[in-house]
């Protein structure tokens, strides 16, 4: 995060007025741009001069130079501020942002408040940002364990360029019903996609999905290929069919193993990445999801024909990769390819230790596939 400051002098009789007009122009540019997170003004009336101090902050520099221009350091003037300062810096200072406590210092948060429709298993929680306008709307699946609030900076980002962002909850998780008889295959998952984006009457949408999700997004995608205008996937599964059989089997065989949610712990753990604070929240959603879904997932996935799926689905793709997930196996490896990105330093979940990257990443990804 970088924090932009300038400042500027009128005369005190034209404080109020002054104010006014910052908020018709730089206040109201400052907050149209995407990455921009929150702008403030401070002033100082004293001694017949007001003096006005403005520190907006941002997600990057390359946030800043969409607001500013390719010369960053220079300050933004607009016809009528020559009517009110009369002293001014020419040049603004940006500052790195170590941390930003507070209330007053977050950017608006988007509350997780339960939105359900009925599923073909039970009802499936989401969150929807709304607006969007005419910009095709994006569409979230978690992977495995997860849940909506595992996109939440995504959500944000979006809903600050005015596009909708959707995340939906599967089949056992999160806030969405446990399906009676069992039923995790990711066909069937791909089936709580579509029962979301009917319910909520969506024609064309950019997919995104992360982990096994990869593959239920896939799955979707192949179906319906005319209503997905494009998919964007975080660190996907990987091809198991590829791997060894004795290989394959011995996994599966630790499914049934007494010890399995001891081991799978250990797994997520150890795929979370540096971050304790990430870790931690993650070992909590996996405490959160039932055993039975999280290893019916697994073997599942285990079946899938990723190679397949992808070549059924002719749209435009991305995956964005954390190292541990640049192998012969991997999904942008298998068929014709798949444009990639491998995010250094990542862990699993991309999305939750390095948001900046995705919200990137994702950018590049939705003005090529879905411009605004």
């Amino acid at each position: 995060m970088l924090a932009r400051t300038w400042r500027g002098v009128t005369k005190a009789e034209d404080a109020d007025a002054y104010l006014t007009h910052l908020h018709q122009t730089g206040l109201t540019h400052y907050r149209r741009t995407p990455g921009n997170l929150a702008a403030y003004c401070l002033r100082k009336v004293a001694d017949g001069r007001a003096e006005f101090l403005l520190v907006t902050l941002w997600e990057s520099m390359d946030a800043v130079k969409r607001f500013a221009g390719d010369s960053p350091e220079r300050a933004i003037f607009f016809p009528e501020d020559d009517r009110y300062l009369i002293d001014r810096d020419v040049h603004v200072t940006h500052y790195e942002v170590p941390f930003a406590e507070g209330q007053a210092f977050e950017p608006q948060r988007i509350r997780f408040d339960d939105f359900r429709v009925t599923g073909p298993a039970g009802d499936l929680r989401l969150v929807d940002t709304g607006g969007g306008g005419k910009a095709l709307p994006v569409v979230f699946v978690h992977g495995l364990a997860g849940n909506a609030s595992h996109w939440q900076a995504q959500l944000e980002h979006l809903a600050r360029q005015g596009r909708r962002g959707i995340a939906l909850e599967l089949r056992g998780h999160g806030g969405s019903t446990v399906p009676e008889p069992e039923d995790y295959t990711l066909e069937s998952l791909a089936g709580d996609i579509s029962a979301v984006v009917r319910a909520l009457g969506l024609r064309r949408f950019v997919l995104v999905g992360h982990s096994i999700s990869g593959g239920v997004t896939l799955a979707y995608a192949g179906e319906n290929p005319r209503q997905v205008a494009g998919l964007f996937l975080v660190d996907p599964m990987t091809d198991s069919r590829r791997y060894p059989e004795e290989q394959v089997a011995a996994y599966l065989a630790s499914l049934d193993a007494p010890d399995v949610a001891q081991a799978v712990r250990q797994d997520w753990a150890q795929m979370a990445g540096t971050r304790a604070d990430v870790r931690e929240r993650l070992l909590a959603d996996l405490d959160a999801t039932p055993l039975s879904a999280v290893t019916a997932v697994q073997r599942s996935s285990l079946r899938f024909d990723l190679t397949a799926a992808l070549a059924r689905y002719p749209g435009p793709k991305f995956s964005l990769v954390a190292p541990d997930n640049d192998t012969p196996h991997s999904l942008h490896r298998l068929g014709e390819g798949v444009a990639h990105q491998v995010v250094e330093g990542a862990g699993h979940w991309l999305q939750l230790d390095h948001p900046d990257a995705v919200n990137a990443a994702l950018d590049a990804f939705l003005t090529k596939s879905a411009p605004a």
